[in-house]
């Protein structure tokens, strides 16, 4: 017997310089979607176009839609700027390279129903973790979430795994509050949504490190730490209090 397809989804893909990464990772996700869904859309925003991208996300899939910065604005701009305008009922945001796969969709949606957002976690206790990151990324990225749950927010295990899927009717409300324009953003969102007092799931994930991943240890740490700083101060002064 056929396996009975999802409605409707709507994938948002950030790309930075990522030709490569995209040709191999787009028919994947092309093909999951065909198979799974009865419509959907693939929105990228080229933060800023580079190369072929273009070209290459055209020729895999021609009905894609391209959402272009004219520089570069960082991540947390780059999904705020393609999610407002995703038109279906559930909407995803994932990463170009796959580190979580495109199946782990699946996963994900059956809690929508009870749930407003649904978040893939690393640092639960059933979660697979193909491949490890470096030692280095491998520190930060157990410093970063201490320095979270210290500041912005308390009861989420892992906050910057890229792939979180939304209900369209959390969208507005919660991107429109959005400051964070680089990786620390998806804190950001997390706090915002339960300021506003949506439901979050946490779920155990599939993932695999990236070794052409373009997030600078050194740099963009620091950056995500000021960040944070910053979402501490918003939320200190009751920017993100729902209305």
């Amino acid at each position: 017997m056929a396996k009975n397809k999802f409605e409707e989804i709507s994938v948002i893909i950030p790309v930075y310089k990522d030709e490569k990464r995209l040709k191999r990772s787009l028919p994947k996700i092309h093909k999951y979607l065909t198979d799974n869904f009865n419509r959907f859309e693939i929105i990228i925003t080229l933060d800023p176009p580079k190369g072929n991208t273009e070209t290459i996300a055209k020729d895999i899939y021609r009905d894609i839609i391209l959402i272009e910065n004219k520089e570069r604005m960082g991540k947390g701009h780059s999904i705020r700027k393609s999610i407002l305008t995703a038109r279906y009922e559930t909407i995803l945001f994932i990463d170009v390279d796959l580190s979580t796969p495109i199946e782990e969709t699946e996963k994900l949606i059956k809690y929508l129903d009870d749930h407003h957002i649904v978040i893939c976690s690393r640092n639960l206790q059933n979660s697979n973790i193909k491949k490890k990151q470096p030692l280095i990324r491998s520190t930060c990225g157990k410093i970063f979430p201490l320095f979270v749950k210290l500041l912005v927010i308390k009861d989420i295990k892992d906050t910057q795994c890229g792939f979180k899927m939304f209900r369209n009717e959390t969208i507005e409300p919660i991107f429109s509050k959005q400051k964070i324009d680089g990786f620390a953003f998806d804190a950001e969102l997390l706090l915002i949504a339960k300021k506003l007092g949506y439901k979050i799931k946490e779920v155990p994930v599939e993932w695999t490190n990236s070794d052409d991943s373009r997030l600078n240890v050194f740099k963009d740490s620091i950056l995500m730490g000021i960040d944070v700083i910053k979402i501490f101060i918003n939320k200190k002064r009751g920017y993100y209090n729902g209305n």
